[in-house]
């Protein structure tokens, strides 16, 4: 298949999985909204302690398996034999959520020691673990419809039960807790029945698909990668588990609210489009003519995140105090640096997805997890120090100065495989926005006197920005036809 199929192919999925990833966004930025304005700062502290416990459990017992249900997905396609995959990834899938568990239980025992709260994020736990498990399923079968609809079902009883906890049940963590759990049990459920796992999990024949080969090919395969997605989550979030330990409560709230938002509404930008190249460039490495091809396709990728991005951070260097204002309650505001590193840190994180495709390509998570493991150890070691000193701000820089090392140690094995070059005009051109936007926000316009102004620039910056990249003119002329 030509670069310009796999384009066209790549393009056309990240417009489906736009309409996967707005709803999210959407419901995201709105849960945002009525919680700073349902919980107080000490029970939104402990509500980013519980959601950052449960992501970070949840990716180390399921992160790596969606991505060996990636990678062996085409293997098994070809020989027929998906209920076998799908059973054994799924009796796997709960072996390890019991281990899992047991690790969140702990966790949130000496953090919270509130049994009633632990108990309703392990169903929450239980619940996302199984939605992504099933999400990585109709990933790898591009099966975008089922998806949107069952993203759909989460988000509006999501969206409605805040809305409840805001009028009827303030200041009450639990029932917002429960909110979430039901939510997601009830996405699953109809991911179940719409794939027919239900139909397959109650069959007669269910037990003769239980293979221990299988769930022993994707532990060799994925066990490094639950150590990597640990490692890469606990440098991104696991600072909440530390301000909970080390009892810093000053504008924890406020950063993991702002972190929260700005996850979820980047996740707009950047997740459609790593949901669709995935399965394409994994099944594009099995034939080694492919390298041009795939190495095109990332480039094509970064471009486009740097193009996305650069209105971001213009926004806020620009707005950004004027618009966290709209979202949440004044209580909540951070400081615009503090903004800024939260934004770079997504960046980077983002951009290393990229990165280190060559290393996951080629089934050398071996060493991902060795990067991983590392940068993870020294966000560990800086911020045990750090923390107690400097707080919140601490944690940006150290989150910020680990992706930076993550994306330079991957890329330098990677390139090995895959070579990234994007050119230096863009990257000049890019930064010189984001200069300029600083230089006016700094030292030109007062942003209380001249906000207008100030948005004008934003609108002007960000129409010349998005009309002048072929990457989205590209996937204009597609929806066009």
């Amino acid at each position: 298949m030509s670069q310009k199929s796999h384009e066209n192919n790549l393009n056309k999925d990240v417009l489906k999985y736009l309409f996967v990833k707005i709803l999210p966004a959407i419901s995201g930025l709105l849960t945002i909204y009525f919680l700073t304005r349902t919980l107080s700062i000490s029970l939104y502290s402990n509500y980013a302690f519980i959601t950052a416990t449960i992501l970070l459990f949840g990716q180390l017992i399921s992160g790596w398996i969606n991505s060996s249900v990636l990678f062996f997905y085409p293997d098994y396609l070809s020989h027929n034999s998906l209920d076998a995959l799908k059973i054994n990834v799924i009796t796997l899938q709960a072996i390890l959520y019991i281990i899992g568990g047991i690790g969140f239980f702990f966790v949130c025992y000496f953090g919270l020691k509130n049994f009633g709260l632990i108990i309703i994020g392990l169903l929450l736990l239980l619940s996302q673990t199984f939605l992504n498990l099933l999400y990585s399923f109709l990933q790898a079968e591009r099966r975008v419809g089922v998806q949107i609809k069952s993203t759909l079902i989460q988000s509006v009883i999501q969206i409605t039960g805040v809305l409840f906890c805001y009028f009827y049940s303030k200041e009450n963590l639990y029932d917002v807790i429960i909110v979430f759990f039901l939510s997601y049990f009830i996405a699953c459920n109809y991911v179940m029945y719409s794939d027919k796992i239900y139909r397959l999990l109650f069959s007669f024949s269910v037990f003769s698909f239980i293979d221990i080969s299988i769930a022993k090919r994707v532990l060799v395969y994925g066990f490094p990668i639950c150590v990597w997605f640990f490692a890469s989550q606990f440098y991104t979030i696991g600072d909440r588990i530390l301000f909970q330990y080390f009892n810093v409560n000053k504008l924890v709230a406020n950063y993991a609210s702002f972190r929260d938002l700005s996850v979820g509404l980047s996740g707009f930008i950047t997740m459609p489009l790593l949901m669709a190249s995935h399965p394409i460039i994994i099944q594009m490495s099995k034939d080694n003519t492919a390298k041009v091809e795939i190495e095109g396709l990332l480039v094509q990728n970064i471009k486009l995140l740097i193009t996305l991005f650069t209105p971001v951070f213009i926004g806020i260097l620009l707005i950004g105090d004027w618009l966290l204002a709209q979202v949440v309650e004044g209580k909540y505001l951070l400081d615009n640096d503090l903004m800024i590193l939260v934004l770079l840190s997504i960046f980077f994180g983002t951009i290393s997805m990229y990165l280190h495709k060559g290393l996951e390509t080629k089934g050398r998570t071996i060493l991902m997890t060795k990067i991983a493991l590392l940068v993870g150890l020294l966000s560990l070691i800086l911020n045990v120090f750090l923390i107690p000193i400097y707080g919140v701000k601490a944690a940006c820089i150290v989150s910020v100065l680990c992706q930076v090392i993550y994306c330079v140690t991957a890329y330098y094995f990677s390139k090995e495989i895959f070579k990234i070059k994007i050119p230096y005009v863009f990257l000049f051109q890019s930064g010189l926005y984001i200069v300029f936007a600083f230089i006016v926000s700094r030292y030109g316009l007062d942003k209380d006197l001249y906000l207008i102004p100030r948005m004008l620039i934003f609108v002007i910056l960000t129409v010349v920005i998005l009309l002048s990249s072929k990457e989205i003119k590209s996937m204009l002329k597609l929806i066009n036809k």
